[in-house]
This record gives C-alpha cells, sequence and structure tokens, in this order.
C-alpha cells in the first residue's frame, strides 16, 4: 500500500490525472450503474431496495444464519444488513428468532412470503444477467471472471493491509 505520508503530486501532474483511466474509478462506475439497475427492477417489480434483495438473496442461498453471516457473504456493513433485515421483517419476508445456542444473536430465514418473493425477482436477475452476458464473448466472460478474483483478492489483501498496526 502507499506510504501515508507520500509525495504530493505537481501542478502538471495533476492537471494531467485522468480518473477515468483508473481501476477504482472505472469498477465503481460500473457498479453504480449496475446498482441503479438492480435498484430501479427491484423497487418497480418487488417493492424492495437492492439492499434488501441482496440480503434476501443471499439469506435464501445461506439459509437460516445470523446477520454477521449474511454480511460477510454480501461484502455490506453489518449495520446495513441489520437494517434491511428488520425492514424484511417488517414486510413478512424474513422471520428473526432468537439463536439457541447464544440468545443475545438473532437467527434471520426466509418465510414463505420471502420465497414467493424471491421466485418472482429472480425471473428479473436471470433477464438481467442474460442480457449482461450476452454482450461478451465465451472468452471475455472467462477473461472477466478471472479478472474479477484477481481485483478481489488484491483488494482484499489491501483492505487488510490498511487495517494492520503500522
Amino acid at each position: 500500500m502507499t506510504n501515508k505520508k507520500a509525495a504530493q503530486v505537481s501542478a502538471t501532474a495533476l492537471r494531467r490525472h485522468e480518473p477515468q483511466e483508473l481501476i477504482t474509478f472505472r469498477v465503481s462506475v460500473l457498479s453504480q450503474l449496475l446498482a441503479r439497475v438492480v435498484e430501479g427492477s427491484v423497487s418497480q417489480e418487488l417493492d424492495l431496495s437492492s439492499r434488501q434483495w441482496r440480503v434476501l438473496v443471499m439469506l435464501n442461498r445461506l439459509g437460516p444464519t445470523t446477520s454477521g453471516q449474511v454480511a460477510t457473504a454480501t461484502r455490506l456493513d453489518h449495520s446495513q444488513v441489520s437494517r434491511a433485515s428488520y425492514e424484511l421483517v417488517d414486510k413478512g419476508l424474513i422471520a428473526m428468532d432468537s439463536d439457541q445456542a447464544d440468545r443475545r444473536r438473532q437467527r434471520l430465514s426466509v418465510t414463505a412470503s420471502g420465497v414467493e418473493v424471491l421466485r418472482r425477482g429472480i425471473v428479473g436477475s436471470q433477464a438481467r444477467q442474460a442480457r449482461l452476458r450476452s454482450c461478451l464473448s465465451e472468452e471475455d466472460y472467462q477473461v472477466f471472471g478471472k479478472v474479477l478474483a484477481l481485483l478481489s483478492a488484491e483488494a482484499t489483501a489491501m483492505l487488510e493491509e490498511s487495517r494492520a498496526p503500522s
């Protein structure tokens, strides 16, 4: 990672800086675009936020579990998962019960109503996947997967380094 006391760039270098060429900028822009696509779809079709949808989908995949495990799997902050979980409970899409092993923890599970919402929502997910996938050749798709894995691993390492004591 970079030294926190790194030298400043020159005024010329600052003027020439092209953020649109940075991997972080480009991935962030794509992430925002895709998030808007999902948000529009799940909001209109399911009356959910994209955060609620992500929690519901992952909870369905994991089975009954804690919000901490959902947070880890979704890469959302624990507070975002907690907020979405309470909203989904209010909508009757998930249930929240005390964990038998540790009564301080809550176990989350998808309700029958949640399963019905998932059945409708997955149709939209599959359509979005098919449309995005259709613009890539098989080779491009394989390379894309490899690049995402490499960048995810490196970003995880960078995050761990930033948390390590100096």
